[in-house]
């Protein structure tokens, strides 16, 4: 043979064979029941009972030996200049003060510098307790960190990046009424001009370095929705979540959580230039009638897609992407185009040497950046409606309408007179005029049932669907029973190797060292 590898004879020396390392046996041995679990909300939701009723029944119900919760807001106290625990201004003043001082710490120290600091707590405690146990290696324990509360992609990004999928991010959210008074009891008599002016700045702030819970929470693994100030309504809904992330009971996906998936995955058709949007209908019992996605329709009725049978180079696909002149977005130019003959109207009135200030303030201006009605492309929520038509009709009446963004006040009058009742979304849309167009027919009040209403989604994200409901095959019963699982041995459906982790918590913990967040060896 080439070079120095030698033949091995199958079968030769089998009893010595089985005295050989079993790399595959180690490395099943090194996955971890170590879990970390972030928390998002905006800001008056109950996160933080979210957190501690996670610990309480991961430790009580499940038998992990210790859950810490990391309260994110503590690394911003430690950190900062200011006095926190002599500070006796208003709720609202010293709440502002936290916002403040995060964003001048991701200012500094870059974006994600909460979410390092609470893996380098972890990464210290693993290895506080390899020291105190005299483990030599990397035994993996049932252990949970819950990291409470993350308000940046940044922040999120970074602890994907370490953990990927042992980490489950929670989305907890309470509609707005409730949040209004959560804060006002907080608070202690804050106004509601305070409360509007924090959830404002905590929703989505114009620098880069600030809170954008808008933009992070639509990523989460699964939506909680807090609407009832009882522990009993969260407990329920963390019981279900966990028994899903273990495996501990057999759960299927509600009708609403199939919906979006469904939605979801018609997104992947669309090659719009500017976002991918699915959509779902169900009828009145929850019954999947049609999806759409966005896209140009082609003559004679439906959207164009690949096809590769009788199309494979794209001769007969007129999308964006493929129409010649290099594939622009139509929306963009026309708006381009109206700028330009808007800026050449104005110009006649503006002082000389000011006209390209004139002109840049003209093109950065957010109501013309959002006109939305100049796209090819038929949006998922009417490809949705159109699909039903053909084959439901009349069965869409009374449905329910599940879309992976909010909808856009154009789809808005087409869902009002479909008749559909009720519209579930994750991803928020700033451009949507729909409840100030419409607000004589669509709210975003829950409680109103005189109106469609419009309702963040609630349960297992569609990104985590496959992964949180499918199951091994025969797994399920044993000698033709249930299986009985040791729920206080039950090992997390997604799980990693430990020996990984340690190495990528060394990388942020060497850079937090570097800009001196953290103690070095030598200090």
């Amino acid at each position: 043979m080439a070079g120095n590898v030698k033949a091995i004879r199958v079968g030769a020396n089998s009893s010595k064979n089985k005295d050989l390392f079993d790399s595959t046996a180690h490395l099943k041995n090194t996955q971890t029941d170590e879990l970390v679990i972030a928390l998002c909300g905006p800001i008056g939701s109950p996160h933080h009972i979210v957190a501690d009723i996670l610990k309480k029944r991961l430790e009580n119900q499940f038998g992990y030996d210790e859950c810490k919760v990391l309260r994110l807001s503590n690394y911003i106290k430690e950190h900062s200049d200011h006095d926190y625990d002599k500070d006796d201004r208003s709720e609202f003043e010293i709440t502002k003060q936290y916002i403040k001082d995060g964003d001048d710490l991701r200012e500094q120290y870059g974006c994600g510098v909460l979410a390092e600091l609470a893996i380098s707590d972890i990464s210290y405690e693993r290895e506080a307790h390899r020291s105190k146990s005299g483990d030599q290696g990397h035994k993996p324990r049932r252990y949970c960190h819950i990291i409470d509360s993350v308000k940046n992609q940044e922040e999120l990004d970074v602890l994907r990046l370490v953990y990927g999928d042992m980490l489950y991010f929670i989305g907890v959210f309470s509609p707005l009424s409730v949040r209004e008074k959560n804060l006002e009891r907080k608070g202690q008599g804050m106004n509601l001009g305070e409360i509007h002016s924090l959830i404002d700045q905590d929703s989505g702030e114009e620098f880069e370095h600030g809170q954008t819970v808008r933009d992070t929470f639509p990523q989460s693994d699964l939506f909680l929705r807090i609407d009832k100030p009882t522990e009993a309504q969260i407990e329920k809904k963390i019981g279900r979540f966990l028994e899903l992330m273990l495996g501990a009971k057999i759960h299927t996906p509600t009708t609403a959580e199939t919906a979006m998936y469904l939605a979801d995955t018609a997104a992947s058709n669309s090659a719009c230039l500017s976002r991918q949007v699915g959509a779902s209908i169900t009828d009145h019992e929850g019954e999947v009638l049609a999806v759409g996605w966005n896209d140009v329709p082609k003559p004679f009725g439906g959207l164009y897609m690949a096809d590769l049978e009788n199309d494979p180079i794209s001769e007969r696909d007129h999308r964006c992407w493929n129409k010649e002149g290099g594939g622009a977005c139509s929306n963009d130019e026309q708006k381009l185009s109206f700028a330009d003959h808007l800026i050449k109207d104005v110009l006649k009135f503006v002082e000389k040497g000011r006209e390209e200030e004139v002109k840049g303030l003209l093109l950065k201006n957010p109501k013309l950046r959002g006109l939305i009605e100049f796209s090819r492309s038929v949006h998922a929520e009417m490809h949705a409606i159109i699909n039903a038509g053909h084959s439901a009709g009349s069965r869409i009446k009374g449905g329910k309408l599940y879309c992976t963004t909010y909808p856009c006040h154009s789809c808005a009058r087409h869902i009002v007179a479909a008749g559909i009742s009720e519209v579930y979304y994750i991803e928020p849309y700033r451009k949507s005029l729909a409840t100030k167009l419409h607000d004589d027919a669509i709210t975003e009040d829950e409680k109103d049932l005189n109106k469609v209403r419009i309702i963040p989604f609630e349960g297992v994200a569609p990104s985590r669907y496959s992964a949180i409901f499918r199951v091994k095959p025969d797994s399920r019963k044993v000698d033709g029973k249930i299986h009985q699982v040791d729920i206080n041995r039950i090992k997390p459906k997604l799980s990693r190797s430990i020996e990984a982790m340690p190495t990528l918590e060394s990388i942020v913990v060497k850079g937090l060292k570097e800009k001196q967040l953290i103690p070095s060896e030598e200090d």
